[in-house]
């Protein structure tokens, strides 16, 4: 299974670079990949016009499967319901065919209107376990825009998702091969409890942090192994970002059971 994931494009920025955005679409049609990740921040205020643009160049992509999540730049301004009418509905799960099986895919909503930290909140616990619980045909992906571990090279970590800690214990309960993040603007790769959390950079603009260039991940996945490389958009520049085994080699034990942690239950006022 091969994967372009690109984040927080940022049209509307004084700092957008659309040669890199243009660049990146154009390298990642030639790659054909199975899914292309958008995971984030299409824009920079949530304006109508910065979606309309932005959608123009993504538009662009001849993947069959294109997946965009929403960021916290486009929940600005009520941008969420533009977001809604250029890129469909903001939380969805789709399966798709590759060369290990079927690949399940769920993009998630971690934004709440103009803020920049983020929460998948309980009312999304139960969906994520009916969504990846039983899955047995293919990886198990998430895409989410927030960050849930820290990011080395970025600053004071403010702005996190809130619920990171439930989070990570539903997630390594439920065996998720992969989480596609981004919102830090910094390419990076945790591998923690079988849970792969791969963040990408900006990959059209110059709000960059430290050494790090505009850039997009391309991930290879198969029975074996996943290999991701770094690529700077335009300028044929790769190297390589993490490699792992496709099954995670652990020799850890976790207790007590998952249940005295995180709790499923319906919020109050759907209970019957």
């Amino acid at each position: 299974m091969r994967i372009v994931q690109m984040s927080d494009v940022h049209v509307g920025s004084g700092l957008f670079r659309q040669d890199l955005l243009e660049a990146t679409v154009e390298e990642a049609n030639a790659l054909e990949p199975d899914l292309v990740a958008v995971v984030g921040d299409l824009t920079m205020e949530g304006y109508r016009w910065e979606f309309e643009e932005a959608k123009g160049y993504l538009d662009r992509l001849t993947c069959p499967n294109v997946v965009y999540s929403m960021g916290n730049h486009d929940a600005k301004n009520v941008g969420y319901r533009h977001f809604e009418e250029f890129f469909g509905i903001r939380e969805k799960s789709i399966e798709i065919p590759v060369p290990e099986g079927v690949a399940k895919i769920v993009s998630l909503d971690s934004t709440k209107p103009d803020l920049d930290e983020g929460e998948v909140g309980r009312e999304h616990y139960r969906w994520l376990d009916s969504e990846f619980r039983d899955w047995d045909r293919g990886p198990k992906i998430l895409m989410i825009h927030h960050h849930i571990l820290a990011v080395p090279g970025t600053g004071r970590d403010v702005n996190n998702l809130r619920d990171a800690g439930d989070v990570m214990a539903i997630l390594r309960e439920l065996k998720v091969d992969m989480v596609l993040s981004g919102h830090r603007h910094v390419p990076y790769v945790w591998s923690i409890s079988g849970v792969r959390i791969v963040h990408s950079g900006t990959v059209s603009t110059m709000r960059v942090r430290g050494t790090m260039p505009p850039s997009y991940n391309v991930i290879e996945l198969d029975d074996n192994s996943v290999s991701i490389t770094l690529h700077e958009p335009g300028k044929g520049v790769k190297e390589p970002l993490a490699s792992f085994s496709r099954k995670p080699v652990t020799t850890s034990e976790f207790y007590p059971d998952f249940e005295r942690f995180v709790l499923y239950d319906r919020l109050p006022f759907l209970k019957e």
